[in-house]
């Protein structure tokens, strides 16, 4: 299956000059390394780099904001049951209404540093996605061995996902039209669920027919594709890679191997 048409993010920075595959490769890896991190200061470090790397592609603030959030509360919310959870070590209590919670502080440590883990590996994808074509990820990812399958599935989810989500605007505009924006959160909540109920059946039918229209064309998942990327890498790409993976290997040889004192 061919990779989805898409061309260069508009940008001019040196991130999105970048070789695509030097980019997947390395941020990927970054990912990885950072949710094995166990101090909580290199976390934090990598997490400001990362936010440092995305200013400088001059995105809208609103837009990463919007993005963060999701990731956000999940993170929070892992903190604050970890903190009242886990540990032996109390540090202060809580008190809502006539309940009173004890605050440890070993799962206050651990919540933070998975917060700080959470937030990092988001920040990187985030990172990749705004200096990389999706085709030049898929075709990385094709590089590197990856099911086609899974990379076939990935590509049809960014093809539609953006349809899908114009369609639920559509509906959700229509229950508006009639009146569904004055009634009761319960009864708006109910037309929500409605709308996403449609959404899912509409999406199900759309892929039965888009997977009939493939197999009509000679779709075949097994069967080779053209290369995407014909060139090598540059060589000044290919440094800058060399340079990322050995700080990537300097991080991780911190934190399993430097004991530093008073560091958690």
């Amino acid at each position: 299956m061919n990779i989805a048409v898409c061309n260069r993010l508009p940008g001019t920075t040196y991130l999105h000059r970048l070789d695509g595959r030097i980019k997947t490769g390395i941020l990927l890896s970054a990912v990885v390394i950072v949710s094995v991190l166990t101090k909580w200061p290199l976390a934090a470090g990598a997490l400001l780099v990362t936010l440092a790397l995305m200013f400088t592609l001059h995105l809208p603030i609103k837009r990463v904001l919007w993005r963060m959030s999701a990731p956000f509360g999940v993170a929070w919310l892992v903190l604050l049951s970890l903190m009242f959870t886990t540990g032996h070590t109390v540090i202060g209590t809580v008190n809502f209404w006539h309940i009173s919670l004890a605050v440890y502080r070993e799962g206050m440590a651990m919540g933070f540093l998975i917060m700080l883990r959470v937030l990092t590996a988001v920040s990187l994808a985030m990172l990749l996605s705004f200096s990389t074509p999706m085709a030049e990820i898929l075709a990385t990812l094709r590089l590197l061995k990856v099911p086609g399958l899974m990379l076939d599935l990935a590509d049809m989810i960014y093809r539609y996902a953006l349809s899908l989500e114009e369609i639920a605007a559509t509906m959700r505009k229509a229950q508006r039209a009639r009146g569904g924006e004055g009634l009761p959160w319960h009864r708006q909540a109910r037309d929500i669920g409605i709308v996403a109920g449609n959404l899912l059946i509409k999406a199900f039918d759309r892929s039965v027919r888009i997977y009939k229209a493939m197999l009509a064309r000679g779709y075949d998942e097994d069967a080779k594709t053209p290369p995407y990327y014909t060139g090598p890498v540059p060589a000044k790409d290919l440094l800058a890679g060399a340079m990322a993976g050995l700080v990537l290997l300097a991080l991780l040889g911190c934190n399993f191997a430097v004991a530093w004192k008073g560091w958690p």
